[in-house]
């Protein structure tokens, strides 16, 4: 009876242990192809970040030199695609990149600068070569140039307000709004008398050498009075900086280059009744 028992019980330990081994013998199989996964998963990210820093770059870099193949010795194109090609065709394409062409501010900033001016399209009626003569409030009719709105400038300032304005009118789709320009001398006392302190002396008014503006009250202030700020220099036209200091106007723009050159705030240099003119 013993007997019996005894090989019951090793039959069925026998049993246990196969059914270990099987259990250890999946568990391992399991693992092992974790583990073959995790493998392969970093092997494709290894190999995808290899194509992308490596043979990209390689490609892009020898794309220029793809025809030179022609010229080695016993090399026949094409008779087989390199590995780099059967995996990434033909290699990226490197975008052409030309240089901007000059913008048209850049023009406009040698033409102020050099104060030598033609024609303006924008101006096709004022012609600065021209020249101009007269006295402050007196300037000769073929110095001053209509810049619409019924003012006037002398013929230089005149071309280079009208390529600002045209500028202007591109950003905010209307002329720059003026409220006065070239002042006659009658005009001058005019205005010394409603105005006062404000209005420089008769025949001594930079307005009266048709060399400044003002605008109307709009456009000195705000996006319209910022954006003048910013780019008027570069056709010659300031706020000066007395208006912004011991007068406040930020209304009055003056022609820079036509009053450095006459030298208009050297001290002594004004004389009312002096004739000036361009060659002088």
């Amino acid at each position: 009876m013993s007997t019996a028992a005894d090989a019951h019980a090793q039959a069925h330990a026998h049993g246990s242990r196969k059914h270990r081994r099987q259990l250890q013998t999946q568990e391992i199989q399991v693992r092992t192809t974790h583990r073959r996964r995790k493998v392969l998963t970093r092997s494709g990210v290894l190999a995808g970040f290899a194509l992308a820093m490596v043979v990209y770059p390689v490609m892009g870099t020898l794309a220029p030199y793809a025809g030179a193949v022609e010229d080695l010795p016993g090399v026949a194109e094409a008779e087989a695609p390199s590995t780099a090609r059967a995996l990434l065709g033909d290699g990226p394409q490197l975008l052409e990149s030309d240089l901007p062409l000059p913008d048209p501010d850049s023009a406009s900033a040698a033409l102020a600068a050099s104060q030598t001016f033609t024609v303006s399209s924008n101006l096709p009626d004022c012609d600065p070569s021209l020249g101009w003569e007269g006295r402050n409030g007196r300037l000769t009719e073929d110095s001053l140039c209509s810049i619409g709105g019924g003012e006037q400038l002398r013929n230089d300032a005149a071309v280079a307000f009208a390529e600002l304005n045209a500028r202007f009118k591109e950003e905010f789709g209307r002329d720059i709004c003026l409220s006065d320009s070239y002042r006659t001398l009658s005009g001058q006392y005019a205005t010394k008398a409603s105005r006062g302190w404000l209005a420089a002396t008769p025949g001594k008014s930079v307005h009266g050498w048709g060399l400044a503006i003002d605008l109307c009250r709009g456009d000195s202030r705000g996006a319209t009075k910022a954006w003048l700020e910013e780019n008027g220099r570069t056709w010659g036209w300031v706020n000066p900086g007395w208006a912004k200091s011991s007068k406040w106007e930020p209304w009055h723009w003056e022609y820079l280059p036509g009053t450095d050159r006459m030298g208009v705030y050297e001290s002594g240099y004004w004389s009312a009744g002096d004739v000036y003119r361009s060659s002088d």
